[in-house]
């Protein structure tokens, strides 16, 4: 019998994943579960499996980084990934992962998991076709990052330009530019999820690697939330170092459309800087989004002019006049009122300098507050990530207002027929008869005598909504109740919505309603 690891930091899913087949008539065994990536690393050296099943945006350490750590450990270990995206081609063609299937959590059946297993246990039998990443290439990135760190710690000169030329970097010249490579979520959104975030920013990064050997001096680098490229160049008449730099960044450009089908932001120091300024450089632009208000390609060519950051605090109430315009825009079905009122947004934003972090959360709370007036409205989390995470005013706009368009358009479809749906009072029924139970598709569909995957489609179908994202939204508003009107306990809470543990709720409590639960019921107390 063959031993099979199942790792997802949705806990419904693994449990949805261990009722899905008859493990055993597979002569399959589970022999480990978890949601956190940390733990699957202790769980692995215990139990070592020969079939590891993991999602692959995973928290701290995700699936890819997972599944290279398990394979040096165990190299005839057998891995199986889980995506939320069908469009994850582009990825996969990027970056030339090796597994023996990418699964679609949405799309998943047991047919289909039953046919990876297999395909699994056929590779076991016969011992080919191991799943190898190249070690010399993971190595070569651990120590591209560890040389970008010195930069930016400003080591000494020296010293760093020594170990550059240990690891096979070439720097001979004195000069440095630097350009800082993000991804525009606007572009993203549209055939990604957040967990993929990490995937194709190293897809950027092959590209840029792939590229970089035409052009001499270039350097990339993989970062947590951007790539970074060094240009190492010294000064000739016979060649426009700035023209060479560009002509590099607009390919890179060209590639990330053609093959990831996504927009990215660039921002290019071309001033000439020693190898000592540039990290105070990098990490001026990191920490100040410098190119906010700017353009998605935006060139900074003194960089001591740019030391100095103009951006103001959000005055209280900056966005206060716009819920109530953009909450009538939506129930109006007044598309181009919504245009207009994110366009007189943005205008002031810009004309107030607000300074970008302020001006993302204020965008939340905006949004928070029209996702209350509507009680069938959830704004999916990944809207808020990306607003944090946006280095531009006009991706941070684009994002917002596609979103509230597919709800007005949403709801004009809808009209009033889903609130009445029978079967969908039917289920709310059931929840409430288990909340403290964790209930999950299957059960809810052996309840309506259906078939599983059927059933999947028909809820996401009728609801807009997967059906764990649907039960944890209707905990959660119950829950936030809760916590306005009683002095209840988390841990009693917890229990009582059919929560594990109190950290595993506040986990969910604070995805679904943007805060833990500690910091709602100070807020709300607080208002009282």
């Amino acid at each position: 019998m063959y031993r099979v690891m199942l790792i997802d930091d949705d806990v419904p899913m693994l449990k949805v994943l261990q009722q899905m087949i008859d493990w055993e008539a597979n002569n399959l065994q589970i022999v480990g579960t978890t949601y956190s990536s940390v733990k699957a690393m202790h769980m692995f050296e215990e139990v070592q499996p020969d079939i590891v099943i993991t999602d692959i945006g995973l928290p701290q350490k995700n699936g890819i980084e997972l599944a290279d750590s398990f394979t040096s450990m165990k190299p005839d270990v057998r891995v199986i990934f889980l995506t939320c995206h069908e469009d994850f081609q582009y990825a996969q063609q990027a970056i030339k992962l090796k597994a023996d299937d990418y699964l679609i959590k949405d799309q998943l059946t047991a047919e289909q998991l039953e046919k990876s297993l297999e395909k699994s246990v056929t590779i076991l039998k016969s011992k080919s076709g191991l799943i190898r990443w190249k070690t010399s290439n993971y190595n070569s990135q651990l120590f591209r990052q560890d040389l970008l760190k010195r930069v930016i710690d400003r080591a000494p000169s020296e010293m760093t330009m020594d170990y550059a030329s240990q690891i096979g970097v070439s720097w001979n010249y004195p000069w440095f530019m630097l350009g800082i490579v993000n991804v525009q979520f606007s572009s993203f959104d549209k055939r990604y999820r957040q967990s993929e975030h990490q995937l194709i920013l190293y897809a950027i990064y092959n590209i840029a690697l792939e590229l970089s050997e035409s052009f001499e001096g270039v350097t990339p680098f993989l970062e947590k939330d951007n790539i970074a490229i060094l240009y190492n160049f010294r000064m000739n008449l016979a060649q426009n170092a700035i023209l060479n730099f560009n002509n590099f960044l607009q390919q890179l450009r060209s590639q990330c459309v053609n093959f990831l089908k996504i927009q990215p932001s660039i921002v290019s120091v071309t001033d000439k800087m020693e190898l000592d300024s540039v990290g105070s450089a990098y990490q001026q632009i990191l920490q100040s989004k410098l190119e906010f208000y700017e353009t998605t390609d935006y060139t900074i060519t003194d960089i001591s002019q740019s030391a100095v950051s103009n951006f103001q605090h959000a005055p209280q109430g900056f966005l206060n006049n716009c819920v109530s315009q953009l909450e009538q825009a939506v129930i109006k079905q007044d598309l181009d009122g919504i245009h207009n009122i994110l366009l007189e947004i943005a205008g002031n934003a810009r004309d107030m300098m607000i300074e970008p972090g302020d001006f993302a959360k204020e965008l939340s709370f905006m949004l928070r507050g029209i996702e209350l007036m509507f009680s069938n409205l959830k704004f999916e989390e990944d809207l808020f990530n990306y607003l944090s995470l946006s280095r531009t005013l006009s991706d941070s706009m684009e994002l917002i207002e596609r979103k509230l368009v597919q709800i007005t358009e949403s709801r004009d479809k809808q009209g009033t027929s889903t609130s009445q749906e029978p079967k969908l009072q039917v289920i709310q029924q059931y929840i409430e008869q288990h909340l403290a139970d964790n209930i999950t598709s299957i059960d809810m569909a052996r309840y309506l005598y259906l078939n599983p995957s059927y059933f999947s489609r028909y809820f996401k179908r009728m609801t807009g909504l997967t059906f764990t994202d649907y039960v944890h939204q209707y905990k959660m508003k119950l829950a936030t109740k809760m916590l306005k009107v009683s002095n209840q306990n988390l841990e009693s809470m917890a229990i009582g919505l059919g929560y594990s543990d109190r950290t595993y709720f506040s986990k969910v409590f604070k995805k679904y309603v943007g805060a833990t639960p500690s910091e709602y019921k100070a807020k709300h107390t607080a208002r009282k």
